[in-house]
């Protein structure tokens, strides 16, 4: 499967640090591209590891699709505003200690939110988005 990277407060060198990246980019490359469905796609990192559903909070049933090492994964194939509540939802897990990266992934340029969009809205909210995120758009056959 083919996909784009784009970074915010250079998520891709704390990922690289972390020995992450290469990780996330080798479990989307195996993907097919007609598979690639937030179900397939949560599991596919939980059969390499990650935690899939991870509470974020104590009290709370918000989740991450997918975690590890203080590395959170979002699947946002069809909610704008489930962008928002990530990015929020970022913030404080950030604040608490628990998010080192939020990994958007995102249609590149098919269904809303797409890649673009979500890049336009970290850009302009980048002075309160005070930590990493690694927006990875992927190009899916719908």
């Amino acid at each position: 499967m083919n996909f784009s990277l784009w970074s915010h407060l250079n998520a891709d060198r704390v990922l690289e640090k972390k020995a992450l990246l290469g990780e996330i980019k080798s479990i989307l490359g195996s993907i097919e591209p007609d598979k690639a469905v937030h179900d397939h796609i949560r599991d596919s990192f939980k059969d390499k590891g990650w935690m899939a559903e991870k509470y974020i909070f104590e009290n709370t049933r918000w989740a991450w699709d997918a975690y590890k090492d203080k590395v959170a994964i979002s699947i946002e194939f069809s909610l704008i505003d489930a962008i928002q509540r990530d990015l929020l939802r970022g913030i404080l897990a950030y604040e608490k200690g628990s998010l080192d990266v939020l990994v958007f992934l995102l249609d590149f340029k098919i269904s809303e939110p797409h890649f673009t969009n979500v890049k336009n809205q970290i850009e302009i909210f980048s002075s309160i988005l005070k930590y990493p995120i690694l927006l990875v758009g992927i190009d899916r056959i719908q």
